[in-house]
């Protein structure tokens, strides 16, 4: 979004930022001439949700399209039934809708199965949805039928800029290998799979080292995970990082053991820097982020197993990764000029559409 937000082509779009709460790393770098409307209200609800007060942001000045992704989504599918009759709505979709979903409800059965059918009854009204895989698309497809207006664009990087704040400063990672992993440590992410992949991944290269960066509700239950498998001296939980670019660009490898995904950004980070990935085959994009044998190994599915023999195999590759290659095609595919100019055509036609 910041992305989007600072290269559309100012002769062709205003855009604006409906926030429900004005916080976040990027909010403060976002070019001056965009307005920022914070949202939200008294109850926890509305502050979530803030549906009343994004329609009344609308009403002030009704725009052509609204763009709205994450919890947003629910939020402005609700708001759209009362839009202006000009103001036309995209939704970006963030994850694998099955995938999340079925992960959702088995915490909260009820709850949950209401947002998805409130989610899908809106990604079916929307007059686009931004998936951000083929089989993102595919998912949506079966779930929504024919009638979808489905469009895939990848997530888009600002190589130079990550290349920047890796190199700010100097990280050194303990380990021969040194592995780095970022993510919030919650079951989706999978670090409890890559824990158990470990141990046969050491019995061959004894010196490796994860290093795990990033904080979250399983912290507790992953650190008693590797003490019962003797990792203690070989995998540090090293918290969240407000900068983790620099310890990722010194990593021999980055590694995401994902039970699902959306467009994962830090991966993005990690090949704009030069440094190779190992992912999981799983529910989202991976796929389409790495190229076996060029920028690192997908691994065949969220399993101990299908990890450690990626791991394995991107290491005996080591030798044969290009950092200046791993960058070049990053720069190439997912380059931040590239994806606005994809996002900017399906705004205009669905700006346009009503014209035509």
């Amino acid at each position: 979004m910041f992305e989007l937000l600072s290269r559309l082509d100012r002769s062709a779009f205003a855009p604006a930022l409906l926030v429900s709460n004005p916080e976040g790393h990027y909010l403060a770098q976002l070019p001056r001439d965009i307005p920022v409307h914070v949202l939200g209200g008294r109850a926890r609800l509305t502050r979530r949700y803030p549906v009343m007060s994004s329609l009344r942001a609308i009403w002030r000045r009704p725009p052509r399209v609204v763009f709205a992704t994450q919890r947003m989504i629910l939020t402005l599918g609700a708001a759209s039934l009362a839009f202006p009759r000009t103001t036309r709505l995209i939704v970006r979709q963030a994850n694998d809708v099955s995938a999340d979903f079925d992960a959702l409800v088995q915490q909260t059965i009820i709850k949950h199965r209401l947002a998805r059918a409130l989610a899908l009854a809106t990604l079916g009204r929307a007059d686009a949805v931004v998936c951000q895989s083929d089989a993102m698309r595919d998912d949506l497809r079966a779930l929504l039928g024919a009638r979808a207006r489905l469009h895939v664009i990848w997530n888009p990087i600002d190589g130079a800029r990550a290349r920047a704040r890796a190199g700010a400063t100097t990280a050194i990672l303990p380990g021969a290998p040194a592995l780095v992993t970022v993510g919030r440590l919650a079951p989706q992410k999978g670090h409890d799979v890559l824990l158990a992949a470990l141990p046969r991944v050491r019995a061959l290269y004894p010196g490796l080292h994860l290093t795990i960066l990033g904080d979250g509700p399983e912290r507790a239950r992953l650190e008693a995970q590797r003490a019962s498998l003797g990792l203690t001296d070989a995998v540090t939980f090293a918290g969240f990082a407000a900068e983790p670019l620099p310890a990722v660009r010194a990593a021999d490898l980055f590694v995401l053991a994902s039970r699902y995904e959306g467009f994962p950004n830090a991966a993005l980070e990690a090949l704009a820097c030069g440094t190779p990935v190992v992912l999981t085959d799983c529910p989202g994009a991976n796929r389409d982020i790495v190229l076996p044998g060029t920028n690192g190994r997908l691994a065949g599915g969220a399993t101990p197993e299908a990890v450690a023999a990626a791991l394995l195999e991107a290491l005996a590759e080591r030798p044969t990764y290009a950092r200046e290659a791993i960058q070049g095609d990053c720069e190439a595919r997912f380059s931040a000029a590239r994806i606005v100019t994809a996002y900017e055509r399906v705004i205009s036609s669905v700006a346009e559409a009503d014209h035509a």
